[in-house]
């Protein structure tokens, strides 16, 4: 009775990897997920249905909530930098500072999105940025391939320190009441390792596809409006303040936002608006924000109910898989990062659609613990998913905002999205998984 179960789970998890392949609505389909996995538990014995509607479609959203609160924190922060012109002011001195050199000025712009995105999120802040960044390349004459994944990458470079993704993460794959600490010097270190890395990996391809380019008319940049009173340099330093703040004195992500909101306000005189023009301003930017967030919210609620229906479908699955898993940790990094591919659409390495099934069947196997199943699963859903996958929504903006195929966006992105992939999950062997005791 348990391995018949035990198979039809897995039947069902390889026809969920398919659908969402194809591009199916992850939202319902993880809720269907849920029910069906709770009812073969349920006919299974593993538990009874009062304790699955409590732990599974109650207990698994409302504990989804802190993390819920930190993406919208973030996003809020996003649309503060826009509104302020704090954004458009750091991407204006970087346009001026590459002058004539499209390369440099490429890559200035990375490193620029780069650093807003290590405390804003949300597809809202993506595209309020992109519809600044993308004119000046194409204007410099930057394939629109290029400019596409230039873009898209950078704006998951930020990703490995950035507060809101991180918890989003830790929020998907818990173990029990088990959380990762994403705060901590070990991962902090890897963080910013795994940024030079990425933004090593964003130049190469930046300075290959334009090895033939060599100036551009200066004229042309300055044809993109960047009008608008220019933030200080006191509020430029903004993007970098929750992160720092918190790195150095240990606050709360929340906290050092708020601070550096205000920060932000202040630097940029809305502060001097006096009391109504402070609210209107904090208003307006955190409806926008958690506007921008709503749908992925309400994926992430769902994906909780299925989270909790594996975690109770262990008992049939871990006697099937965990004979077939890999006892060598670093043999473990290794096929995650040859095959991070299947990351792709949703696919089974990707915890943001099929493989939160595949980290929650291989959590129940207790083989691994936490500190080795998150960077193994997270690096993939950084360097792969969000970076260049057409189905993450910023992409998919990005894409049809530049009019450019998904294969051009795919060839010009892959074949350095995966080596850096690979990379990174051997970084991450070394400096996270290789010193855990199993």
């Amino acid at each position: 009775m348990e391995t018949a179960i035990g198979v039809i789970l897995l039947i069902t998890y390889l026809i969920f990897i398919i659908y969402a392949a194809r591009g199916g609505n992850l939202l319902l389909g993880l809720f269907v997920m849920a029910v069906l996995w709770t009812a073969l538990c349920w006919i299974g014995g593993a538990v009874d249905w009062p304790t699955l509607n409590a732990q599974v479609f109650q207990g698994g959203p409302e504990a989804f909530g802190p993390t819920a609160v930190n993406i919208i924190f973030g996003s809020w922060f996003g649309r503060v930098l826009i509104e302020t012109g704090i954004a458009r002011t750091i991407i204006k001195k970087a346009v001026e500072l590459g002058g004539d050199k499209p390369a440099l000025t490429v890559i200035l712009l990375a490193i620029v999105v780069t650093a807003i995105f290590t405390t804003a999120y949300g597809v809202g802040a993506v595209v309020a940025i992109g519809v600044i960044v993308f004119p000046i390349m194409l204007s410099l004459g930057i394939p629109k391939p290029l400019a596409t994944g230039t873009f898209a990458m950078s704006i998951t470079n930020g990703l490995y320190i950035n507060n809101a993704l991180l918890s989003q993460a830790a929020g998907t794959m818990q173990m029990g009441e088990e959380i990762y600490d994403f705060r901590s010097p070990e991962w902090t270190r890897f963080a910013f390792i795994a940024i030079a890395i990425h933004l090593a990996f964003v130049i190469v391809m930046v300075l290959i596809s334009l090895r033939n380019k060599k100036k551009s008319t200066a004229w042309a940049a300055q044809e993109v409006n960047l009008e608008g009173e220019n933030a200080n340099l006191m509020a430029c330093l903004t993007p970098l303040l929750p992160v720092s703040i918190s790195l150095i004195t240990k606050m709360s992500a929340i906290l050092a936002i708020v601070l550096s909101v205000i920060w932000a306000l202040g630097w940029t005189g809305y502060l001097k608006k006096g009391w109504n023009g402070i609210a209107d301003v904090v208003q307006k930017t955190f409806y926008e924000g958690v506007a921008d967030v709503g749908l992925v919210l309400g994926f992430l609620l769902f994906l909780q109910m299925f989270i909790r229906s594996a975690s109770v479908a262990k008992a049939f699955l871990a006697p099937i898989v965990a004979p077939i898993l890999p006892q060598n940790v670093f043999l473990l990094y290794l096929v995650f990062g040859i095959f991070g591919f299947l990351a792709l659409f949703r696919g089974p390495l990707s915890i943001w659609g099929a493989g939160a099934a595949t980290f929650a069947i291989i959590a129940g196997t207790g083989l691994y613990p936490l500190t080795i199943l998150y960077p193994l699963f997270y690096i993939l859903c950084s360097t792969i998913t969000t970076n260049v996958c057409p189905t993450q929504s910023w992409n998919l903006w990005a894409i049809g905002y530049t009019k450019v195929t998904i294969k051009e966006f795919m060839t010009q992105t892959l074949p350095y999205a995966l080596p850096l992939a690979l990379v990174l999950e051997l970084v991450a062997y070394v400096l996270l998984a290789s010193r855990v005791v199993i």
